[in-house]
């Protein structure tokens, strides 16, 4: 099969040695080139971790030597805003800039430099003569960024790393800077691209990965599946960068159809089509779209019919949901909408049951929706990182037991330092009948070791994988070390963007049988087994 092949840039790589090196992740260009072959990204845009934890000019120096001997990657610089008086030469960025660099990385808490936009002014300047942008860290603050887009006009800068929680701050400096762009590598917020293209321009967004720590192909599904004209895909892919690095697009060479290693359900991922196989998404939120969007974060387009419109897109023929205020406030509140989804798309959706533990008129009422509503709700939900409190206390014991009695499952939240998990051992062998998912297991190699131990211990635990990182290697380790039977696909969509989620999975270096078992067949034989569920 001749595959179809859309030109990608990624703008966001790094590479060389660190003091500590991350475990698990490499840091050879040749790695680099390695993931980008795979994953059929054509170029990509490197600077130096040397340059930051070592010597600048050393590490700097050898992406120069990189890049002029690899055609498929490009260097930026690293160095602080002193660089000039330190270095004794005037002329010292014009060289690297001579020398092919295309840009700036402009990090200045880790120089202990001044981040005012006044010190940063000989880069600026340079930088604008040859029409070259400059590159912010989000780590690096929104207010330092503020004062450099307003005190530079003329300069274009590409903020690298933001997330989907920072999405209000971006949204308002996008609005009114028009010299802002910045990568989506870890911004996978809801509808992003066509959010990005109806307020700020298509041209704002680049195709960016985070390289090595994300799955650089995963990421391409972002834009593939996004709701955008051809021409406006390639812009993010590839022609937003080569306009703003002064990349030349007919250098960024093709790869050879007969070393494409992709099989049915990556081939599809690679061209934005539905998956050829059936898929169920484990992890899903939605909310009513009277209310348009949540308050901790920016959840626009989230209601039921938009997400079933999505499910077609990606071929995802069920999801299961947790309506958002189950999670923040209104556990009753939230199965009305269930119950609401549920019997407005037939056969779509299914739902876990949601109870905020702090109100007694949810503890006394999650139960009725599963006595007048049979065969909607398959789990239940207790969200603990908001309303605070421990599944072991005995104020949620009487919704743990049905669910044990029922054979539900039960989503729970693990992950980012909580210690949610030390509950998990006491859990799984009181409720045997339980099937426990452990959500966003895939987030770091940390967390999965943690959830992968009790995997390993209780036959009723299982996995989860969404995380906005899509972390490098991950679905990969987590067959490895428990089997793809205990594995699950979840997306947190319409949360965050599901796409790059499935793309974790599509592209994956498994067997075909095995992402099969991931995206739905492992999720189906659990409900198959709940008492709730209609056969």
């Amino acid at each position: 099969m001749v595959m179809k092949q859309r030109k990608y840039f990624d703008i966001n790589c790094a590479v060389g040695r660190k003091s500590k090196p991350d475990e698990m992740f490499p840091y050879r260009f040749e790695d680099l080139l390695g993931d980008m072959a795979y994953s059929r990204v054509h170029g990509a845009l490197i600077s130096s971790n040397e340059s930051l934890d070592s010597f600048y000019m050393a590490g700097d120096q050898k992406l120069i030597e990189i890049t002029q001997s690899n055609k498929r990657l490009y260097g930026i610089a690293t160095l602080p805003s002193t660089w000039n008086f330190e270095t004794d030469d005037d002329e010292y960025l014009d060289k690297l800039l001579d020398a092919g660099m295309r840009g700036v990385k402009f990090a200045p808490s880790v120089f202990g430099c001044s981040a005012a936009a006044r010190d940063a002014e000989q880069i600026a300047e340079k930088l604008i003569l040859r029409n070259l942008p400059l590159f912010y860290p989000c780590e690096e603050g929104f207010d330092g960024l503020a004062s450099l887009l307003e005190a530079y006009r003329e300069l274009n800068i590409v903020l690298l790393g933001s997330r989907w929680g920072d999405n209000r701050k971006l949204f308002s400096l996008l609005e009114r800077n028009s010299n802002l762009h910045f990568d989506y590598s870890l911004n996978q917020g809801n509808d992003l691209l066509e959010l990005t293209k109806k307020h700020f321009g298509i041209e704002r967004v680049l195709f960016g990965s985070n390289w090595p720590h994300t799955s650089m192909a995963a990421l391409k599904s972002l834009n593939e599946y996004a709701v955008l004209s051809e021409n406006e895909k390639d812009a993010v892919a590839y022609k937003n960068a080569c306009r703003l690095l002064k990349i030349n697009p007919d250098d960024l060479m093709l790869y050879s159809d007969a070393d494409c290693e992709f099989d049915e359900i990556a081939m599809a991922a690679d061209s934005g089509l539905p998956m050829p196989v059936p898929v169920t998404d484990s992890h899903t939120h939605t909310l009513s779209q009277e209310y348009k969007t949540a308050s901790r974060i920016m959840m626009l387009n989230s209601s039921s019919e938009h997400m079933a419109e999505k499910l077609n897109r990606l071929g995802v023929k069920t999801a299961i949901i947790s309506p958002w205020e189950g999670l923040c406030t209104d556990g009753m509140a939230s199965n009305d909408y269930s119950v609401y989804t549920v019997n407005k798309f037939p056969g779509r959706f299914l739902a876990y049951n949601t109870c905020n533990v702090n109100y007694t008129e949810d503890l006394t009422g999650w139960k009725e929706y599963f006595d007048k509503y049979p065969g909607v709700f398959v789990g239940i939900k207790p969200y603990w990182p908001y309303q605070q409190f421990s599944l072991l206390t005995d104020v949620v014991k009487p919704w743990l037991e049905y669910a044990d009695e029922h054979k539900l499952l039960l989503l729970l939240h693990t992950g980012w330092g909580a210690r949610i998990v030390d509950e998990v051992p006491a859990l799984a062998e009181r409720y045997k009948g339980i099937t426990f998912i452990l959500a966003h297991s895939g987030q770091s190699y940390k967390t999965a070791n943690e959830n992968i131990a009790l995997v390993k211990k209780f036959s009723n635990v299982v996995l989860e994988i969404t995380a906005t990182d899509t972390t490098r290697g991950m679905i990969e380790y987590l067959v490895s070390e428990v089997g793809a039977d205990k594995v699950l696909y979840g997306s947190d969509m319409l949360m965050r963007e599901p796409s790059p989620q499935l793309g974790w999975v599509a592209y994956a270096k498994i067997s075909y049988e095995d992402k099969c078992k991931i995206l739905n067949g492992n999720i189906k034989r659990i409900i198959a087994g709940c008492l709730n569920f209609k056969k």
